[in-house]
């Protein structure tokens, strides 16, 4: 079999060899010495005495189940030539009887991760078992465990191609069942936690062979400005709930820990703004939040019943908030001609289909702008390494990377990395360099993922909406009782059980939609007696207290808030002064700055000057006589006439000089959170 080495590709039990990797970077092996054992050990069992890389190729596909490119598999040999552990001529490779060192650990240490994996692959079979699903072994446990991991783990930049999930087939109950046992079991298992850790670390180095140079993989990156979308800018303020929060913020200081510069355009504050409104609108009404669609920033304001007031209070402080996230939001760059592309089909590429000519949607121009200030930020700058491409806009939409790729490549072809990046192959990337710096990063991001795909679809969920729809207007249930099913997160967890059931999503009928809807109900009846009456005791007991405070008290409180009203106001007047007596410094220097150089300036030209007259006056030296005389006086005069007007030029050159340097010296003084 000759296997395609273009791309990554692990075979039914190379989940081991990719483990063993891991343990290989944990023993400080390079990215490149990592593969020598596998390839020395393929050596070894190879008959033939000459060897090529396609045979290497092969052996390491066979015996270890994983597929390797070629100029990684050329780049070992030459390192086994210069270790004397082979020959090269004529452009094949030959072993020297007895010098390819022997790797007793190797056997030894897959096995031990074999075994492991196979308790891992028990498990799994036992939890697929109680959901209904039937695995004939551990191994094949271990191996949809695999398919898991290869659809939910994004490939890193390999060249111009770009691994997303969408192009893995996959079985979705077999991928929710996964997820909802890395959930419920994985997770609170620290041993098994450790076993799927290896594999996915392994996983991610496996796929760095397959960068365009794997020598860089740990090479710092150079000024790179990541600017975010705004849908990550989300998930890091928690709108999408607690796991996608946890995962943004770990991807933060990754890339942060790597020198990565993390900035938020001022449109896209502006568009997530908007999007609040839109919430603080919806949430308001019942028929409001019926019509929300049941994407994971709607469903975590519904189940955590966050009210207009709550919205509203969001998007006051969104600045503050994205700021305090870790990110600096900037300006997008203004278009400068010599940078700008064809945005005009960008626009084409990224619209939905069926908008018309004269028709942009908000989401489509936000995007085109933000890929546009990326371009603007590059300022022509093409490179092949992500690590010197200086600004890139990291988005979660395979959709939006691919559009935009496609416009790259075959509207502008143009080459080098794309200005749309996928955050979580940046993320890989950036963990790669340094994997210490968050351990448990992948678990944690992992973790967040099977979150997201445990939620029931959402096409089942429009559907469930369209039922609750039809069971009003029947007068079957009314505005409050659907709230009340809307904002469950019992609703998720039965909509998701119903899919995993059936051996089709679409195959969840109306009978099933009304059962959940029964149990929801049900379960809200019986506990609706115990919840009013604790309401109405903490009522009762909180106006028993207000009732008992005597108006000394409630005096006393209000002296209180207006002590810390006043103390409040005196702070910000103090903080304001300050800003202002900075401002007046930093306006007295620049000032005192620009003059100075004004100075030496004007020192400079006028001893220049001074020069070249001299120099005038000495070239038309005559004799001593009176004609003589007077031709020097007439230079002299004609010359001393120059040097004025030349003095009042420069003069007015250096007044402009000082008022330019003066503002420019006054912003690099100012920081920019003072402007």
């Amino acid at each position: 079999m000759s296997p395609n080495s273009e791309l990554p590709r692990v075979a039914s039990g190379g989940l081991v060899t990719v483990a063993y990797l891991k343990a290989q970077i944990d023993d400080n092996n390079d990215h490149l010495g990592m593969f020598m054992p596998l390839v020395t050990d393929v050596l070894r069992n190879l008959p033939q005495n000459n060897v090529s890389t396609s045979d290497i190729q092969e052996g390491l596909f066979v015996r270890h189940g994983i597929v390797m490119p070629q100029p990684v598999l050329s780049t070992l040999l030459k390192r086994a030539v210069s270790a004397k552990w082979m020959r090269r001529e004529a452009g094949r490779y030959f072993k020297i009887p007895g010098a390819l060192p022997v790797s007793n650990d190797l056997e030894t240490e897959k096995s031990m991760l074999k075994t492991a994996q196979a308790r891992l692959g028990r498990a799994l079979q036992s939890h697929a078992s109680k959901r209904g699903l039937q695995i004939d072994s551990e191994f094949a446990a271990v191996d949809m465990l695999l398919r898991f991991l290869e659809a939910e783990q994004v490939g890193m930049l390999l060249g111009d191609r770009f691994l997303t999930p969408d192009v893995i087939e996959t079985d979705q109950r077999e991928m929710a069942i996964t997820a909802e046992f890395v959930q419920q079991t994985v997770r609170d298992d620290p041993s098994l936690l450790s076993i799927l850790r290896r594999m996915i670390e392994g996983l991610v180095i496996y796929h760095a062979a397959f960068l365009p140079d794997l020598n860089t993989a740990t090479q710092k990156f150079k000024n790179l400005r990541v600017v975010f979308d705004s849908s990550l800018v989300r998930q890091i303020l928690g709108y999408e709930g607690p796991a996608m929060q946890a995962l943004m913020v770990e991807t933060l200081a990754i890339l942060k820990g790597v020198d990565v510069h993390c900035f938020v355009f001022d449109k896209t504050v502006e568009e997530i703004r908007g999007i609040l409104k839109a919430y603080e609108y919806k949430l308001a009404t019942s028929s409001g939040r019926e019509s929300m669609r049941p994407v994971p920033m709607a469903r975590h304001f519904l189940t955590q019943k966050f009210s207009p007031s709550n919205v509203r209070e969001m998007s006051a402080l969104l600045d503050r908030d994205i700021t305090g996230a870790g990110f600096q939001i900037v300006r997008i760059p203004t278009r400068k001609k010599e940078h700008t592309l064809g945005e005009l089909e960008l626009i084409h590429r990224l619209a939905s289909p069926g908008t018309s000519e004269d028709e942009i949607e908000p989401r489509v121009d936000h995007d085109v702008d933000c890929i546009a200030g990326v371009i603007q930020m590059r300022e022509g700058v093409r490179s092949s390494r992500l690590e010197d491409t200086r600004a890139v806009f990291a988005v979660c939409s395979t959709l939006l990377i691919r559009n935009a790729r496609l416009w790259w490549t075959e509207d502008e072809h143009e080459t080098g990395i794309e200005p749309v990046v996928h955050i979580r192959a940046l993320a890989n990337l950036a963990w790669l360099k340094k994997p210490a710096l968050k351990e448990d990063f992948k678990v944690t991001e992992l973790i967040a993922l099977c979150s997201a795909a445990i939620r029931p679809s959402e096409e089942l969920w429009t559907r469930f909406l369209k039922y609750l729809e039809e069971l009003k207007n029947s007068n079957r249930l009314s505005s409050d009782e659907i709230t009340s099913i809307l904002v469950s997160a019992m609703s998720d967890n039965l909509l998701r059980e119903a899919e995993d059931s059936a051996d089709n999503p679409d195959d969840v009928d109306a009978v099933t939609l009304n059962e959940i809807v029964e149990r929801v109900m049900n379960t809200y009846a019986s506990n609706a007696a115990l919840e009013i009456q604790a309401v109405k005791s903490d009522y009762e007991e909180k106006i028993k207290n207000l009732s008992e405070m005597s108006q000394a008290q409630l005096g006393a409180i209000s002296a209180e808030n207006q002590a810390k009203i006043s103390a409040l106001s005196t702070e910000n007047q103090k903080k304001v002064d300050a800003v202002r007596r900075q401002q007046a410094f930093n306006e007295k220097r620049s000032r005192s700055l620009a003059r100075f150089a004004k100075l030496v300036i004007q020192v400079f030209t006028n001893l220049v000057v001074l020069a070249g007259a001299w120099n005038i006056i000495r070239e038309h030296s005559v004799e001593k006589t009176w004609t003589g005389r007077v031709t020097l006086g007439t230079v002299c005069a004609f010359v001393f006439l120059e040097l004025i007007g030349l003095r009042d030029h420069i003069s007015e050159w250096l007044n402009q000089f000082e008022s330019w340097a003066s503002n420019k010296i006054l912003s690099w003084l100012t920081p920019p959170d003072s402007e």
